[in-house]
């Protein structure tokens, strides 16, 4: 799975949640991660919310579209 992002949107991140991206990015790879739609927060894409532990053995929120 490939990701991008905005690199000024990622250095917001990381002061204002102290997670980069690139962390965030790795709870895709948490067999027991949780996905949900996320309606609600976006009207012109499809928004998902995705729950799981990241590399760095943290629990995650992570909100991101396709």
């Amino acid at each position: 799975m490939a990701f991008e992002w905005d690199d000024d949107k990622a250095r917001a991140n990381i002061e204002k949640h102290g997670v980069s991206f690139d962390e965030a990015a790795t709870v895709f790879r948490d067999p027991l991660y949780l996905i949900f739609a996320d309606p609600d927060h976006s009207v012109e894409e499809a928004r998902f919310v995705i729950l799981g532990e990241s590399s760095k053995r943290r629990l995650l929120i992570v909100s991101y579209t396709q």
